[in-house]
C-alpha cells in the first residue's frame, strides 16, 4: 500500500521536483530508448500525485483540473522496483479519486501507450480516436466519465 501527497509544483520540495523528474527520465527516457523533452514547460500548471514506499518515491501522475473543461492525467509512471504490486491500479485510483473531486462535471482524459488500453479500461476508461504514433510509441485517447 502506497501513501500518497497530492501537491501543486511551488509545494514540492526540490529534493522530490528531482525524485520526480529522475524517475520520469529513467522510465520513459531511458527505459523506454525515447528521447523526448519531459521538462515540456507545464508542469507549475499540474497538481502532482506522488505515491511512496518505504524506499521513497514509487509512482507518480500528474493532473490537471480546471473545473471548467476536461481533466487531464499524465506522466503516469511506476518505478520498476513497484511493478507487480499493482501500483500502477493503485496510483490511477487515487488519481481518478483526486480529479474527481476538483472536478466532478467533467471528463478526465489521458493518452495512453497503445500495449496499456487493457489496464485504462479496466479502470473505466474508453477510448477515443485511432492510434497516433507520440515520440515513435504507439498511443490511444482515452476518456473516462465520472
Amino acid at each position: 500500500m502506497l501513501n500518497f501527497t497530492v501537491s501543486t509544483f511551488n509545494e514540492l520540495s526540490n529534493e522530490l521536483v528531482h525524485d520526480v523528474f529522475r524517475l520520469r527520465q529513467d522510465i520513459f527516457i531511458v527505459e523506454q530508448n525515447c528521447p523526448y523533452p519531459d521538462i515540456d514547460g507545464i508542469d507549475p500548471d499540474w497538481l502532482h500525485l506522488c505515491g511512496f514506499d518505504d524506499q521513497g518515491l514509487v509512482a507518480y501522475a500528474r493532473l490537471m483540473c480546471t473545473n471548467q473543461e476536461p481533466s487531464h492525467i499524465g506522466r503516469v509512471v511506476v518505478h520498476a522496483r513497484g511493478r507487480g504490486k499493482s501500483y500502477g491500479r493503485e496510483l490511477m485510483q487515487r488519481a481518478i479519486v483526486e480529479v474527481v473531486e476538483r472536478a466532478p462535471d467533467y471528463p478526465i482524459e489521458l493518452n495512453a501507450q497503445s500495449y496499456l488500453l487493457d489496464f485504462y479500461t479496466s479502470l473505466g476508461f474508453h477510448v477515443i480516436g485511432d492510434e497516433y504514433l507520440e515520440d515513435g510509441i504507439p498511443h490511444r485517447h482515452m476518456e473516462y466519465h465520472p
